[in-house]
């Protein structure tokens, strides 16, 4: 009993010490009180200690140092010291931001090339330096509940400190103010994107499952295909059938021999696959076992809603990133006709070792995505063309949601279509033609008045601040694009918690957080699971997650 005495007393020792930030406080007046190195260093102790208690308890110091994301590549931390504790979060390799170079900082040393520069060019330890004396002049003394200030105080210092730097810093900001105001940090964003509420909601997960393209050592040209378990009443229930659906492609695969159930770097599996038509006969493989289980096991013990289950539905997506293995004209091979060159051109096998490319052409592309579309039986496609190829995300978008045309066409055709009459409760949507790169090279505007989309994929790092991003949401939605929220492979997993509030506060229905093999997505799922488990927590979108 004087264990468990000592032990809960020692649990409120340092949970005071953390409410108040003591170890840190003390830690920066004794560094600084060293550093000076003053005559009578208790007299400057004292007088630091008292200038920190009667100060406003906003922001009083900034750190910026750079870290590894999960790909083993370098990415920034940044770390704001306030009043009532510290506030971090990271930025991964995957953004803009500036690396450094040797040459920017001493101009009379010869050029170096990129190989032979710390991290091939890719660093940002001296950039750190210099990033941390700028935010501590702009963000010291500045309370961590003006997000507008700080994030246009950092839009001032984008053009020198970086993106990465700026979207950390902005981050950090809005978990310290949440503090601050003494709220959740899902209904602090909710305020700042003045969003009702009754608004916010838990999202529809999409699951990634096999993983292709630069992602993937196989022939798969796609970067991912994905999986939404539509039938889910729960944000529990469908991460349950997300792994329950996991596990049993696993099987499948391990069927196939030795590496069949490799990971890939977005979490789901990277199996040998020499042709996409091996990738449907899996996940249907797959999808039936579940589906036989889970419908056949008694609630009692799956744990699930029935109406979770009777009947499982499950749709699947496909992201195509287009943009990794799009061929500039320059690049085309010899014998290429004009036509073609003067259009967009592919390499479908960019990620085939010792393959001498295969071209498709815009058109080609069109009718390659479109046939992948059918036999995966796909409500989902994302990038599936260049980021400047919106010719051929209109002519996708049109062709599929071209009602008269598919009747006309009768037959088979029609009784698919039927199947989906439509995607996330919108009655207008058969597929979701996604932008990620186009939408980050073209915005909202342009993709609107082209018709190439009816879905944008937004991802924090393609921003400078919360401030812009929550923007970027709203000026989607006015234009009647549904949202998805995703996250750059090998995230820090620090801003998994922000990640899950972000979401849930600007009522975003759908997350593409990666899939379940690796530790980072799993963790943003798992901060949405505690979420959707407290006792006041948001309703989940169900099958109304086009929002």
């Amino acid at each position: 009993m004087a264990d468990d005495g000592e032990t809960r007393e020692r649990d409120v020792v340092e949970a005071y010490i953390q409410e108040h930030a003591l170890e840190t406080s003390l830690n920066d007046v004794i560094n600084q009180v060293v550093a000076d190195r003053p005559e009578d260093p208790f007299l400057v102790l004292s007088a630091l200690l008292y200038a920190k208690a009667t100060a406003k308890r906003g922001i009083f110091h900034v750190q910026v140092k750079e870290i590894f994301d999960g790909l083993g590549l370098p990415g920034v931390l940044v770390r704001l010291h306030t009043g009532k504790g510290v506030f971090e979060a990271a930025s991964s390799s995957d953004v803009a931001g500036i690396v450094d170079r040797p040459e920017l900082f001493d101009a009379f040393a010869p050029t170096v090339p990129l190989d032979k520069q710390r991290f091939g060019g890719q660093g940002y330890r001296l950039r750190a330096q210099r990033a941390e004396q700028l935010l501590v002049d702009a963000l010291v003394n500045v309370e961590p509940t003006d997000q507008a200030a700080i994030d246009s105080s950092l839009l001032v210092l984008e053009p020198e400190i970086g993106r990465n730097v700026c979207i950390a810093a902005s981050v950090a900001a809005c978990k310290a103010g949440a503090k601050f105001a003494e709220i959740p940090l899902h209904e602090y964003v909710a305020q700042l994107h003045e969003m009702p509420m009754e608004s916010v909601c838990l999202p529809m997960p999409l699951f990634s499952v096999l993983n292709g393209g630069r992602f993937g050592a196989n022939k798969l040209f796609v970067r991912d295909i994905f999986m939404t378990p539509t039938s889910a009443t729960s944000f529990a229930d469908a991460l349950q059938l997300g792994v329950e659906i996991t596990r049993a492609v696993r099987q499948q695969l391990e069927l196939r021999g030795v590496g069949y159930h490799n990971a890939g770097q977005l979490g789901g599996f990277a199996p040998p696959f020499q042709s996409p038509a091996e990738a449907v006969e899996v996940l249907r493989a797959a999808l039936e076992e579940t589906r036989s289980r889970v419908e056949s096991t008694s609630p009692s013990v799956s744990l699930l809603d029935p109406a979770s289950v009777s009947p499982l539905r499950v749709e699947f997506g496909l992201d195509v990133a287009a943009s990794d293995f799009c061929v500039l004209a320059a690049d085309a091979p010899p014998g290429d006709d004009d036509e073609t060159k003067s259009t967009q051109s592919y390499n479908v096998d960019k990620w085939f070792p010792g393959s001498s490319g295969q071209i498709k052409s815009s058109e080609e592309m069109v009718e390659m995505v479109r046939t992948l579309v059918k036999e995966l039986g796909a409500t989902a496609v994302v990038d599936p063309f260049s980021a400047s190829d919106l010719k051929s995300f209109a002519t996708l978008l049109s062709l599929e949601h071209d009602t008269e045309a598919q009747d006309a066409a009768g037959g088979e055709a029609s009784a698919e279509a039927s199947l989906v009459q439509s995607v996330g409760s919108d009655p207008n949507c058969r597929l979701q033609v996604v932008a990620r790169d186009a939408f980050e090279l073209n915005g909202a505007d342009v993709l609107h008045e082209e018709r190439a989309c009816n879905t944008v994929l937004l991802q924090l790092h393609q921003f400078p601040s919360v401030t812009r991003a929550l923007k970027a949401v709203a000026e989607a939605r006015g234009l009647g694009l549904a949202v998805m929220l995703g996250a750059a492979a090998g995230h820090p997993p620090c801003d998994s918690a922000f990640l899950a509030a972000f979401t849930t506060g600007a009522g975003i229905g759908q997350v593409m957080f990666g899939g379940l093999l690796a530790a980072d997505s799993a963790d943003r799922y798992n901060h949405l699971l505690l979420a959707s488990e407290e006792e006041a927590s948001p309703g989940f979108v169900s099958t109304a997650f086009r929002r």
